[in-house]
């Protein structure tokens, strides 16, 4: 018998010392979003049918395509006109370049401004911009890329 009193004594003694106590869990604010290439510039739906309008708001002709294996055919976007692609499933690679010579001396950056409207329209404006001390990293845009999770991408 004193056995099983000196278990007893042993389990009380251990659970009067590190009786339990209350924990106040912090609540911090969300702070994950690190600024980047990496961050989608916007999202769209993918339960929905998805337009891209493509704006040239440049002085310069530019080609577009989707980049896949099926088929190569570039379309042709004049200064100040839209162009626009569809039916091409819940992703793509879109890519737009100017099919005039550029200077290596002075190059061409392109940059591209991002909306996405109510009924999963994205537009795509398309304008010029130049390497500045500001922002030397950013060496323009040249491709969209749509990801079948929703998220859009510039490279």
């Amino acid at each position: 018998m004193k056995f099983n009193y000196k278990k007893i004594a042993v389990l009380l003694a251990i659970f009067t010392i590190n009786s339990p106590r209350q924990i106040l869990a912090q609540n911090p604010p969300a702070e994950t979003y690190q600024p980047g290439y990496w961050q989608p510039v916007g999202r769209f739906d993918i339960r929905r049918s998805v337009e891209v309008v493509l704006i040239n708001t440049t002085e310069i002709p530019m080609e577009y395509d989707i980049t896949d294996l099926k088929s190569t055919n570039p379309q042709s976007l004049k200064p100040k006109e839209t162009g626009s692609l569809k039916n091409f499933g819940d992703s793509a690679y879109i890519v737009i370049y100017p099919i005039i010579s550029v200077d290596p001396d002075s190059p061409l950056t392109l940059r591209f401004n991002v909306q996405v409207e109510e009924d999963n329209k994205i537009i795509v404006f398309i304008e010029t911009d130049i390497i500045n001390k500001k922002n030397p990293n950013f060496l323009g845009h040249r491709a969209i890329n749509l990801q079948s999770n929703g998220g859009i991408y510039l490279y």
